[in-house]
């Protein structure tokens, strides 16, 4: 794969940048549906992430992709879930997908820098709404709820994997010129 120039890395972040405050504010304006475009935003930051040179730039569109959710959405606990948990995740996975060789072990890592991230989430979520988090969740017992944010966990690492993988095998090179 050929590496893109500076302007091709910075007009991918730009893009990037776009589809992710788009769809983070689709995530806050629509009734349904929140979690898939949350998702999608940081799908979107992926586009510039996995170009060979691309991290610094990937590391400025989550920024910018965070600042301007953060600006434009008055409900401050989808830009908050976005820099700490659906931002961060694509960084996460490339670091331990590259570093870490055995895929299970890298599966379970990525686990628990995720479980670690949704506690991080629930303790600011709890501080910026001013009441106990716990206090939000339905009438189930406490480990049903763990079980399904687990469950969540594994299925957002697969469809992320299904979705990027998709992406680089079948749409980079239609996407993105490298004359």
């Amino acid at each position: 794969m050929k590496k893109l120039s500076s302007v091709g890395r910075l007009t991918l972040g730009a893009m990037a940048t776009a589809l992710g405050a788009l769809f983070m504010y689709i995530a806050y304006i629509i009734p349904s549906g929140k979690l898939l475009f949350c998702f999608l935003a940081s799908v979107a930051l992926w586009i510039p992430l996995n170009e060979r040179g691309g991290v610094g730039y990937a590391i400025v569109c989550y920024i910018a992709t965070a600042l301007v959710s953060f600006l434009l959405i008055p409900n401050k606990l989808y830009p908050l879930a976005y820099a700490l948990f659906f931002g961060l995740y694509g960084f996460i996975k490339l670091g331990v997908d590259s570093l870490v060789k055995d895929r299970i072990v890298a599966f379970i890592l990525k686990l628990l820098l995720m479980n670690a991230l949704a506690a991080l989430i629930i303790w600011l979520g709890g501080l910026i709404l001013k009441q106990d988090p716990f206090s939000l969740l339905p009438e189930y017992p406490l480990y049903a709820v763990i079980i399904a944010i687990e469950l969540a966990f594994v299925l957002y690492e697969i469809v992320y994997t299904f979705c990027i993988s998709f992406f680089d095998e079948r749409l980079r090179d239609t996407i993105i010129s490298r004359r």
